[in-house]
């Protein structure tokens, strides 16, 4: 189904707009105001976990033409999901005050640490999306 390759295409490249916002939001404004939307609006992103979760199972269930039929495109399911799960405990994360205040200092002793994991998950997400994009029939398993 070629709407869900373009979905799942554009839901990626979103993902990684928002995981890279912090490191190169400073060059382009696009991010920051991507990470506000995403940091202030509990609705985009209560949105954006329903639609990662269909995503990955619509990638699961009907992949492109050549692949097989079933996980016939298994690393940007798998990409999409781990975005989708990072993006629910965000959510849940910011749910409780008393939680965040204890997580807060966990993540100040660990900042650095989760920084670099993130960029580097941003950075990793865009290349699928990109190969998934320009070459989609090698991103067969």
């Amino acid at each position: 189904m070629m709407q869900i390759y373009l979905l799942s295409i554009a839901y990626l490249l979103l993902g990684a707009g928002i995981l890279l916002s912090d490191a190169y939001g400073g060059r382009y404004a696009l991010l920051l105001s991507l990470r506000y939307l995403f940091r202030t609006n509990r609705f985009f992103l209560k949105v954006l976990i329903i639609i990662g979760f269909a995503l990955s199972l619509a990638l699961g269930f009907f992949p492109m033409a050549p692949g097989p039929r079933l996980l016939g495109d298994l690393i940007p399911m798998a990409n999409t999901l781990l975005l989708t799960i990072w993006y629910a405990f965000h959510a849940l994360r910011h749910s409780d005050e008393d939680d965040q205040v204890q997580e807060k200092s966990v993540l100040e002793a660990t900042g650095q640490y989760f920084e670099k994991n993130k960029r580097n998950l941003g950075i990793i997400t865009s290349i699928v999306a990109l190969l998934h994009f320009l070459v989609p029939m090698s991103v067969l398993l």
